[in-house]
């Protein structure tokens, strides 16, 4: 069976070594007896001393000295190791807990800096959404090329948080780990959702602590920019396509019935789909019977970071229909 072993700060040492230690520290006392009892007898009487004590006394008398020191230095060494031990040790937990506690420090700040990137990404996308309109054709690759155009950086005395943007081209996860997204964290089909690269690099020099993170992260607007254009385009072809006899005249009376008629169809299927629909005509020409078609589509009070917003998607174009008097009122 192993001898036990006792820690003293982080020196460890065995049983038997301070079992050793008391019985030296044992006889030494009882050398001592021998000695101090020898010098205190008066100066006078003490000339049969060295004569009438036998030669093992005296060489007892004589190692207790030695003992003496030998027992004083292994105190003063174990001592000294003792309070070694336990200052290198307070040392080294001093920096492990500064060393933690920068690592964590930094962490957090990275965290942070990260959703307010994404946070200003997702403002850059509301601000443009809302400040333009999109012809319906081209609405989703105009979109698609802002958002991939679309950057964020914050740089402090330690670290440093970039964040470029791209388009979600594939399902991401429902829900992201940037709490500060909120509801326009994670992926969802059919919005205008956004994947966001961010690499964070920092460090605290002073302490030897570097820091590197590089994450993906899912953010989304709930604008339907695709279904939208669909619906757009589907309401100009409908339009523009019609077969019909030819007009009595090129008139408003007789051309607006008819495109109404037309656009019941795709304004239908806009509203239902949460959207706003509208169609305008302009007579430009009677022989033949031009007219300037506008047909739009928005998405109004759309939830985004900095409140409600609207966009709006637009199509216009020349539509011909015959007529057999091109008279225009």
């Amino acid at each position: 069976m192993a001898d036990p072993v006792f820690a003293t700060g982080s020196l460890r040492l065995p049983a038997r070594f301070f079992e050793l230690l008391g019985n030296l520290l044992r006889r030494y006392r009882t050398i001592h007896v021998w000695h101090f009892t020898a010098h205190q007898l008066p100066r006078r009487n003490t000339s049969f001393l060295p004569d009438a004590l036998p030669n093992r006394v005296r060489g007892m008398a004589k190692r207790s000295g030695v003992g003496a020191t030998v027992a004083a230095a292994v105190i003063f060494s174990i001592l000294l190791a003792s309070n070694f031990s336990v200052y290198y040790a307070s040392q080294e937990d001093a920096r492990l807990h500064a060393t933690a506690n920068a690592e964590d420090t930094l962490a957090d700040e990275a965290a942070a800096s990260e959703g307010a990137e994404a946070t200003d990404i997702l403002l850059k996308e509301q601000v443009f959404l809302e400040s333009n309109l999109f012809s319906c054709g081209t609405a989703p690759a105009a979109v698609s090329t802002e958002i991939g155009s679309l950057s964020d950086i914050q740089v402090s005395q330690n670290l440093s948080v970039v964040t470029t943007a791209s388009p979600t081209l594939s399902q991401g996860p429902a829900i992201d780990s940037i709490s500060m997204l909120g509801s326009f964290g994670g992926y969802v089909t059919g919005y205008l959702d956004t994947t966001m690269h961010e690499v964070a690099k920092g460090s605290e020099s002073a302490l030897g602590v570097s820091y590197a993170r590089n994450e993906t992260h899912y953010a989304n607007l709930p604008v339907r920019v695709a279904d939208m254009a669909e619906v757009c385009e589907q309401a100009f072809s409908d339009i523009e396509g019609v077969h019909s006899a030819p007009l009595p005249n090129c008139t408003v009376s007789n051309v607006a019935p008819l495109i109404a008629k037309v656009a019941m169809g795709p304004s239908t299927m806009a509203k239902d789909s949460g959207f706003r629909f509208a169609v305008a005509s302009t007579i430009v020409g009677a022989a033949p019977c031009s007219v300037e078609l506008t047909v739009t589509v928005s998405q109004a009070n759309v939830m985004g970071p900095a409140g409600a917003f609207s966009v709006e998607l637009q199509r216009e174009g020349l539509v011909v229909f015959e007529s057999a008097q091109p008279q225009p009122e």
